[in-house]
């Protein structure tokens, strides 16, 4: 502040160190927003992957089971069809 005669006049604004401070704030911010939101979506995509894998499995494990079922199927058809 200044004086100018009895009057104060205040400074308008901001200064450089002010304005540097906030831009480092906000890019700051920013970096770890982003690197944040890059490990919760990588950590996102593993879990996607096991979760795919593990519905493979099964999905692989129904079929065999139909399989299964099927061969039995035609073995019981087959022994009903040589009784008559």
């Amino acid at each position: 502040m200044t004086t100018i005669g009895n009057r104060e006049s205040k400074k308008l604004g901001i200064g450089y160190g002010e304005l540097f401070g906030a831009c480092v704030v906000l890019i700051s911010a920013g970096l770890m927003f982003w690197r944040n939101t890059d490990v919760r979506l990588t950590a996102l995509e593993l879990r996607m992957d096991r979760t795919e894998k593990a519905h493979e499995e099964v999905i692989y494990k129904l079929d065999k089971v139909q399989e299964s079922i099927n061969k039995v199927h035609l073995q019981l058809k087959d022994k009903q069809d040589r009784k008559d």
